[in-house]
């Protein structure tokens, strides 16, 4: 899969923040059916095949579809104007001048919504031209229950086929939310985070993002410890996962260097880490991955931090560790 270095700005960004609002606990949902290709529910899985789910925040999330991406972030109240003006800041804020917009409304999910469609395009040429970075949509619509759900698609070079396809995506995520099964909320976090087999910690100052029983992200400023399980555990899809998922990570991090197998431990378990390191404003990434697997579930995890800090920090919960 290819993940441009252009669109990466744009999709983090800031994101919708949630009201305190109460809201149902929801079950976490069942690793089952989880597969290298992304743990998507099943009638979502045609759609979003291939594409990396980067979880911004509890409510948040951006889907990399290599020269597409399309984000989706849920609030319990507020306004819905407000919503979308937000939504369409993620591509002002990034393109400034360049961008041109017509604003109008969008038929999503049975209804029509407020949306802009954009261009960043040198010159301000409003989208006509054969240099253009970007092109997409942004929306907001009023989801099941009350929920405002923020939308936005990027499509590189604002190729039309690609446009086509932002389109496809945002009908999804308008009509049906989160195509992972997930509810987008801090209160459906499992809690604590947990592979099958441990409790984990989110330390003092580090977010957590993203967990449920088969999948997680915790962040602790420039280090951050994601994890993903599913089953049943096949070895041939193990080890094409852990390649695949190093891949993405390698390409989702503008200059990467080359990337290098060294023996390691992952959940005390000998296996083979890939490792590799990126260049970000406060220093050198290191970045470690692995894949295991256990009885009849597999585990990837990945996790990144500052070359100037310790081995495995303390964001990483022991589950890398030489031998």
């Amino acid at each position: 899969m290819r993940t441009a270095e252009w669109l990466l700005p744009a999709y983090l960004l800031g994101v919708l923040c949630a009201c305190t609002a109460p809201t149902p606990k929801v079950p976490p949902v069942s690793p089952q059916g989880a597969t290298p290709v992304g743990p998507f529910i099943p009638e979502a899985r045609a759609l979003f095949e291939g594409c990396t789910s980067v979880p911004e925040s509890a409510d948040s999330r951006t889907y990399l579809c290599g020269d597409v991406a399309v984000w989706m972030a849920e609030a319990k109240s507020g306004r819905l104007e407000d919503v979308f003006n937000r939504a369409r800041e993620r591509v002002t804020g990034r393109y400034g001048a360049d961008v041109v917009e017509v604003k109008g409304e969008l038929p999503l999910a049975g209804g029509s919504w407020p949306s802009s469609r954009f261009a960043a395009c040198p010159g301000a040429d409003g989208g006509t031209g054969d240099n253009c970075r970007a092109g997409g949509y942004a929306t907001a619509v009023t989801a099941t229950g009350g929920r405002l759900r923020g939308l936005g698609c990027v499509a590189r070079g604002n190729a039309r086929p690609l446009l086509a396809h932002c389109l496809e995506l945002l009908e999804y995520v308008a009509s049906h939310g989160n195509p992972e099964g997930d509810v987008l909320d801090p209160d459906a976090l499992l809690l604590p985070p947990r592979l099958p087999w441990r409790a984990l910690a989110a330390p003092q100052g580090c977010q957590l993002t993203m967990s449920t029983t088969r999948a997680g992200r915790i962040g602790c400023g420039d280090a951050t410890f994601r994890w993903n399980v599913y089953q049943p555990a096949r070895t041939n899809v193990t080890a094409r996962w852990r390649d695949q998922g190093v891949a993405e990570l390698a390409e989702a991090l503008p200059g990467a260097g080359p990337v290098e197998e060294v023996p390691c431990r992952l959940e005390h378990q000998p296996t083979g880490c890939l490792r590799f390191t990126a260049p970000t404003a406060h220093g050198p990434l290191v970045v470690w991955a692995a894949a295991v697997e256990w009885e009849d579930r597999a585990l990837f995890a990945s996790c990144s931090f500052l070359s100037s800090e310790a081995t495995f920090p303390a964001a990483c919960n022991g589950a890398f560790s030489l031998p």
